[in-house]
C-alpha cells in the first residue's frame, strides 16, 4: 500500500510492519495496528511480549527498525518524542515519572510547556500577555486537578502523594498536553479494587468528554475486559490474536500464552 492511500483510508492513527531488535534479540516483529478516533483498545499479553517496546515505537522513544507510522494522516516514522508529543500523542508510564520535586499544580502546568503563547521577551519584562498566559494555564491545570479529585493537593509535592494520586496526577499530565491520542502503559498497577474501579470509570469518561482515543497496557484482566472495546494481543513480540474481549476468552492462543502452555517462540 502507498503512502498517499495509507493517509486517504485511515484517518487516525495507523502503523504498519513495526519490527525492532535489541543485541540480537527481535523485541517486536510485523507489528499493525489501526485505531479510530475514540476507542479504547487493549495491547495486552505476557510479561516480555514487547508492549512497551511498541509503546516507545508510536511515541519516538524507540525508532523501528522497519516498518511505518501514520498519526492524522501524516508520516511519523521517526520522528522525535517531542514532535510526536506536538502532534498530540501522550503517554504514561509503567513506572510513574512524576516531577516529584514540584508540586501538584506545576506538574500539570509543564504539560502546557509546548503551547505557551508569549515569548523569552514578555517573560523576562513581566509583560501583560505573560501574566494573562500564565494565569491561563494555572486555571486549566486546577481544572484538571479537580477532575482527577486532585484540587486539594495543589501545594503538595507530587512526590509526597500517596501512590493512587501519583497514577492519577500522571494520567492528568498527559491528558493536559491536548493529546488526542493517549497511551497508558499499565494505568491500573499498585492499585486497590476501589481504586481500579474509579480509574475504569475515569477513563471511560475522558474518552467521552475529552474526545481522545486510548490504547492501553494492562494485566488486570477484570479491568481490561470490561473497559477495552478491542483487544490485541502479543506474545514473543508478535500479533497472536485480535478482536473484542467476548471473541478471544476461549481463543487458544491466547489461553496458551497466559497460562504458560507450551509454544514454540518465533524465529
Amino acid at each position: 500500500m502507498k503512502k498517499e492511500s495509507i493517509r486517504k483510508e485511515f484517518d487516525f492513527f495507523f502503523a504498519e510492519g513495526l519490527c525492532k531488535s535489541f543485541g540480537g534479540v527481535q523485541a517486536v516483529t510485523d507489528f499493525s495496528l489501526e485505531l479510530a478516533s475514540r476507542e479504547i483498545v487493549g495491547l495486552i499479553g505476557p510479561n516480555g511480549a514487547g508492549k512497551t517496546t511498541v509503546f516507545n515505537l508510536i511515541t519516538g522513544l524507540d525508532q523501528p527498525d522497519a516498518g511505518e507510522l501514520y498519526f492524522r494522516r501524516a508520516y511519523i516514522t521517526r520522528e522525535p518524542a517531542h514532535r510526536i508529543a506536538r502532534l498530540g500523542i501522550a503517554r504514561t508510564f509503567q513506572n510513574i515519572r512524576l516531577l516529584g520535586h514540584l508540586s501538584t499544580l506545576d506538574n500539570i502546568r509543564v504539560a502546557y510547556h509546548s503551547h505557551i503563547r508569549y515569548n523569552l521577551f514578555h517573560a523576562a519584562l513581566r509583560l501583560p500577555r505573560y501574566h494573562r498566559v500564565e494565569q491561563d494555564i494555572t486555571d486549566k491545570s486546577m481544572q484538571f486537578l479537580k477532575l482527577f479529585h486532585l484540587e486539594r493537593d495543589v501545594h503538595t509535592l507530587a512526590g509526597a502523594l500517596p501512590y493512587g494520586k501519583r497514577r492519577r496526577l500522571e494520567l492528568a499530565r498527559a491528558l493536559a498536553t491536548g493529546a488526542s491520542l493517549l497511551l497508558l502503559d499499565e494505568p491500573g498497577a499498585g492499585l486497590n479494587p476501589a481504586e481500579t474501579v474509579e480509574l475504569t470509570h475515569l477513563i471511560r469518561r475522558l474518552r467521552d468528554e475529552f474526545a481522545v482515543t486510548i490504547l492501553l497496557i494492562e494485566h488486570d484482566m477484570k479491568m481490561v475486559m470490561s473497559l477495552c472495546e478491542r483487544l490485541v494481543v502479543l506474545n514473543f513480540g508478535r500479533i497472536i490474536a485480535t478482536g473484542t474481549p467476548a471473541e478471544l476468552r476461549t481463543n487458544e492462543a491466547v489461553l496458551a500464552a497466559y497460562l504458560g502452555q507450551p509454544r514454540t517462540p518465533p524465529c
